[in-house]
């Protein structure tokens, strides 16, 4: 099935010709690590803005008495916490070495219940190295919940499509996936800059989706993993922190 509607290049853009995947994950994961200090400074709000989204949204996810999850670009690991802290078994992963840096060294506090295992690799190519430097796969690996947070709009057109088929590929028969991004007007795509803390800027490569484009690159994926058509829960919520931003979270259900 086509898709809605077409994507336009943002403009302005830093360069007129359009990178290619290797370039867009360059230029993301050296603006992840410009922001891991930004991240790492604006912990305790975030953790408590995502506690209280996570929360919202478990009570109406099928986990199993001894749930696992996996954080897909995990960042700095903040909803890891959250999640070791409500009981998941956690694995989070991060192609940014200085966030997946800082997300272990937040994750060291004895108050979790289960420490989260966090992985440095990029997520299509699925290779991963652990805290001690061991090469890790996630290949066939099924958990009760996959989270994919502002995620899949940092891959261009295509290539999103293969991270929402992996995304959902990682959830356990029963399990569910719930993946987010922010709600735009139309669609949109190209380089941007993203400011840091103390001034500092980077330049980040994103999509923008309209909730329409969103829920059909996510329905259309699900038929095609799961054989059938899988009905998806939208919710559109405010930004916490940015009442003009609202964003999409999408719960696809495996059948068990």
């Amino acid at each position: 099935m086509a898709a809605p509607s077409a994507v336009p290049a943002l403009i302005p853009a830093v360069s007129s010709t359009p990178p290619d995947l290797q370039a867009i994950l360059d230029i993301n994961r050296a603006a992840y690590d410009m922001l891991a200090g930004t991240y790492r400074g604006s912990t305790e709000i975030r953790q408590e803005n995502a506690k209280k989204w996570l929360t919202q949204r478990l009570p109406q996810i099928t986990a199993t008495a001894r749930p696992t999850a996996l954080d897909i670009g995990c960042a700095d690991g903040t909803h890891s916490r959250v999640l070791s802290a409500l009981g998941y078994e956690v694995t989070g992963v991060d192609f940014s070495e200085q966030m997946i840096s800082a997300a272990r060294e937040l994750a060291d506090d004895p108050t979790l219940p289960n420490k989260p295992s966090l992985l440095h690799g990029e997520f299509l190519a699925g290779r991963y190295v652990d805290e001690h430097g061991t090469d890790t796969r996630l290949d066939g690996a099924g958990f009760d919940l996959v989270l994919a947070t502002a995620f899949v709009h940092l891959f261009p057109p295509e290539a999103d499509d293969e991270a929402v088929h992996k995304v959902l590929g990682h959830v356990a028969p029963g399990g569910t996936a719930l993946i987010s991004t922010t709600a735009a007007l139309s669609n949109r795509q190209g380089l941007e800059i993203k400011a840091g803390a103390g001034g500092k800027v980077a330049h980040r490569w994103r999509n923008h989706y309209t909730l329409e484009h969103f829920l059909w690159l996510v329905r259309e994926a699900a038929r095609d993993m799961y054989g059938a058509k899988i009905p998806v829960q939208p919710w559109v919520v405010v930004d916490p922190d940015d009442e003009g931003k609202l964003w999409i979270d999408v719960a696809v259900t495996r059948p068990a």
